[in-house]
């Protein structure tokens, strides 16, 4: 029997890994996926005790001179890891016995060497915050907002006529899903995809179980040296902002699909599927953007258009991918067999939390294509 969340959710996130062995491709396992979930704590045990540590090696005539009792900065740094694991096994037990999990002990658990148990760190939380927190509000505002109103310039979701005809939009790479849910809300049929269980198992706790501000993280709980006050670090961000269930109660099952893909590989041999494509700082995960591009073109109707914001960057150059300047991806875009509409370089927020004193902030590439 395929591993396919059912669990009664109304919005089925189609996750089979018997897909992957079809195509022999072997992304991350929903197990290591709840390994990693249900053990934060544990893979993160060595950052309260290098704090201690290094206090501990401090003469006392220096910690006399300090504001605060450093073993209560330990105890704040595990009280906040400790939410961060209730939340992650929250999100582990809907699907142990689903997936057939069985907990490890120590032992077992330090033997394994994944991503999975590295990647759900502090930006990992950041991103969360940034998609579904009230703190991520200005950066939505300038990430995602921009995108959906570009989407209303071409595909009015108030024109009836045309909303009745349908509107396809496939969102390619929708991390916790917040981009699908605007678009799904508005009344866009939406095909999301994203190709890290890490991503969906969460998404779609959000969309089928949550309620509003139900769930809290400590997402930046060991920066210390880069905030103003102590309290930025050890804050409890609320999440989700909004009533997901509650707002999508009238869309239509079938106008939303959320599915474990890899882009490149189910979409390759589709053609003319969608009326938009839609990409949120995406297109940096791809190994090879000239591909990619090329696919875009074909799953997208003629005359049909590809919004895109994000960064240039590409993450797994050290691992086969090639790197493009935008100057050289523009080429490649126009030979694909699209004319831009719009293209705009806007200075873009990222993962910033109030209170610290490294805002992050990218050099993205906005623009809007039409497929001729």
């Amino acid at each position: 029997m395929a591993n396919t969340l059912t669990c009664q959710e109304k919005y089925n996130f189609d996750i089979t890994p018997d897909y992957f062995k079809k195509y022999n491709i072997y992304p991350t396992s929903p197990k290591l996926c709840l390994l990693a979930f249900l053990n934060y704590e544990y893979y993160n045990e060595y950052i309260p005790e290098a704090i201690e540590n290094n206090y501990k090696k401090i003469e006392q005539k220096y910690l006399a001179k300090l504001p605060f009792d450093y073993k209560e900065k330990v105890k704040k740094v595990k009280e906040g890891m400790k939410t961060n694991q209730e939340f992650f096994s929250k999100i582990a037990n809907l699907y142990i016995d689903q997936f057939n999990y069985v907990q490890l002990s120590n032992k077992q658990i330090d033997n394994y060497q994944y991503q999975e148990q590295s990647f759900i760190g502090k930006v990992f939380l950041e991103l969360l915050i940034r998609e579904w927190a009230e703190e991520g509000k200005e950066e939505r505002s300038k990430s995602i907002t921009p995108v959906i109103q570009e989407l209303k310039k071409y595909y009015n979701y108030e024109n009836k006529s045309l909303m009745e005809e349908g509107v396809k939009v496939l969102n390619i790479g929708m991390r916790f899903g917040r981009v699908a849910y605007e678009l799904a809300k508005l009344g866009y049929y939406v095909e999301a995809n994203e190709s890290s269980y890490l991503y969906l198992l969460i998404s779609n706790y959000l969309f089928n179980y949550s309620k509003k501000n139900e769930n809290c993280i400590c997402p930046r709980i060991s920066s210390f040296c880069s905030s103003f006050t102590e309290e930025s670090v050890t804050k409890k961000h609320y999440f989700p902002d909004v009533d997901i269930i509650s707002d999508l109660k009238n869309v239509k099952k079938d106008n939303i699909k959320i599915t474990k893909r890899d882009f490149e590989i189910e979409y390759k041999d589709k053609k003319e599927l969608f009326d938009c494509v839609i990409t949120v700082f995406s297109t940096d995960e791809t190994y090879n953007k000239i591909n990619f591009t090329e696919i875009v073109n074909n799953v997208l109707k003629k005359g049909g258009i590809w919004i895109n914001i994000g960064g240039l960057e590409s993450v797994n150059s050290e691992y086969g991918g090639i790197e493009l300047t935008w100057e050289e991806w523009k080429h490649v875009i126009i030979k694909c067999g699209f004319q831009f509409l719009r293209e705009e370089k806007p200075v873009i927020p990222y993962c910033k939390i109030e209170g610290h004193s490294l805002p992050f902030t990218l050099g993205a590439i906005f623009f809007t294509a039409k497929k001729i």
